[in-house]
């Protein structure tokens, strides 16, 4: 994907030594960007990311950061437009997830989780905004979790729940805030996946689980949907959350059985 002056766009990708995100960079290597990955110590992680990308054609490189440091998350950022030029694309997808009920979980846990979802995608998009601002284009892309959309409680992950409903409510008010200077702003709601490895191949040939699909998620699932939130083609998209969860949505998502 080149941008108006032909230069490969830049898709930096938080949190994606492992996982789905890891998935997200292959996806959006497939369509030309050259990718910024982002992660914490151990690099080998982050290596098996870049092979990965590489094995599609794709052009990568590793930025250490923990992006819940406001100052490590502005380094990162200048890095990349350092490395790259731009950063085109900001894909905030760094963030844990501790299950533990409200009762049991440490303010150090909590601070973990709201700083680890939120705070990471508030400091990257600040520093990741003004030369974006300043060349009128930009694309910022956040994740949510099965009901964030609406807010709703979830069992055992209370102090995560409450940071995703954070990141879907931050990237709707951004979306208001840039759209002016071409910046769109988007949310995906990620659904349950439990095998972060696995392809669209893969989990296509299973109709075991129960969702309204009757199969898994898949990376592919994910990467493709953060690829086309990143594409001209959804340049008039803003503001919006994309439910990527076969189907389970708030209420059903909680009282359905999980697999």
């Amino acid at each position: 994907m080149a941008g108006s002056d032909g230069r490969s766009r830049c898709a930096l990708v938080t949190g994606s030594a492992t996982g789905l995100m890891r998935g997200v960079c292959v996806s959006l290597a497939r369509r030309g960007y050259a990718i910024a990955a982002n992660y914490r110590a151990p690099r080998t992680n982050a290596e098996e990311t870049l092979r990965a990308v590489r094995a599609v054609g794709g052009n990568a490189q590793a930025f250490e950061a923990d992006v819940s440091d406001p100052e490590q998350a502005a380094q990162l950022v200048a890095s990349t437009q350092h490395a790259f030029g731009n950063v085109d694309v900001l894909v905030a997808g760094a963030g844990p997830m501790i299950v533990k009920d409200s009762f049991d979980t440490t303010l150090a846990e909590y601070r973990e989780m709201v700083e680890g979802n939120l705070g990471s995608l508030f400091y990257c998009v600040k520093a990741a905004l003004p030369n974006m601002r300043e060349r009128g284009f930009g694309r910022i892309i956040g994740f949510g979790m099965i009901g964030s959309t609406v807010a709703m409680g979830a069992r055992h992950l209370a102090a995560y729940a409450a940071a995703k409903a954070g990141v879907v409510a931050f990237i709707r008010s951004l979306a208001l805030e840039e759209g002016p200077h071409g910046i769109t702003c988007n949310a995906i709601d990620i659904g349950d996946i439990r095998d972060k490895n696995a392809d669209r191949a893969a989990v296509l040939k299973r109709r075991d689980y129960r969702n309204p699909m009757m199969r898994p998620g898949s990376w592919e699932d994910v990467g493709d949907a953060v690829a086309y939130l990143a594409s001209d083609d959804a340049s008039f998209i803003t503001g919006a959350v994309l439910d990527v969860t076969g189907g389970w949505q708030g209420f059903l998502a909680e009282h359905a059985r999980w697999p």
